[in-house]
């Protein structure tokens, strides 16, 4: 799986948000949208919504899952506390996304501040620097608004020394992120079908080995479900089949049954979705 962004830094926050809930089970390679020249064969690629016209000439686009993001209730209350005609730098990478920000604050009635984009890709460095130079007040996602890129060498010496920074943290929407759950199952329970049914019961050690495969990808799945969408889902309802998901280690007696329990897991994802 890759974690694709307009930059490292970008990257990295995808791959940190979807790391969050996938934990390490999956490997995730972050990248920047300008490295890749074609799909890798079994890859899925993560994206924000503004990379997805640049990798779908390359990606096929059920291999692309777009994360909706967007920052915490936080960050806006914050913003909301800043003074009247306050000068405030928007600090970012790409110019759209300084002007997502600026609208979402106005939608959210935030109006009274003056917001001005700098974006260190889209802007030349004197306009970005001159914007930092007068700002009281500075707002960012948080990957960028850190020793990485804000305080670092480049631009923390044209700060002002009593400068207020407002980082805010960007989640994955429960929707998004369930549409990348789904593909996982989907893709796991066609290879776990596919292995079993080149197996004989004589086959006790492979017969073992996908068994605990199909364990830790439910479980992953299970972990991934509850952090995202806690209580939308009753896994241990009365409409739940075989009792599927207790909240406690999942120990299935035969490879039969737990396809069954991914199974379900899969298109109870999918009803999300």
């Amino acid at each position: 799986m890759k974690a694709v962004g307009s930059s490292p830094l970008i990257a990295d926050e995808i791959k940190s948000i979807a790391e969050s809930f996938l934990g390490k089970e999956i490997f995730i390679d972050a990248v920047a949208t300008s490295s890749i020249e074609r799909a890798e064969e079994n890859t899925f690629y993560i994206c924000a919504k503004s990379q997805e016209p640049c990798l779908i000439e390359k990606i096929p686009r059920e291999n692309i899952f777009i994360f909706d993001l967007h920052p915490t209730t936080k960050f806006f209350l914050d913003i909301a506390q800043i003074p009247a005609n306050e000068f405030v730098c928007v600090f970012n990478n790409r110019l759209p996304y300084t002007k997502l920000l600026i609208d979402e604050c106005h939608a959210l009635g935030i109006t009274h501040p003056k917001f001005f984009p700098a974006a260190y890709e889209d802007m030349t460095f004197a306009q970005v620097v001159d914007r930092l130079q007068k700002a009281g007040v500075i707002i960012g996602i948080e990957c960028l608004t850190g020793k990485r890129m804000l305080l670092s060498e480049k631009f923390s010496p044209y700060l002002k020394s009593d400068v207020k920074i407002i980082s805010g943290n960007r989640v994955a929407s429960v929707k998004s992120f369930g549409k990348l759950l789904a593909g996982i199952a989907d893709f796991h329970y066609k290879i776990f079908v596919d292995e079993k049914n080149f197996l004989n019961a004589a086959q006790s050690d492979k017969i073992r080995i996908l068994s605990e495969k199909i364990a830790q990808t439910v479980n992953m799945l299970k972990s991934a479900v509850n952090h995202a969408v806690t209580g939308q889902i009753d896994f241990n309802g009365k409409s739940t089949p075989l009792n599927v998901v207790p909240q406690r280690k999942i120990n299935l007696s035969t490879v039969d049954e737990q396809l069954r329990v991914l199974f379900y897991i899969k298109q109870k994802i999918h009803e999300l979705c």
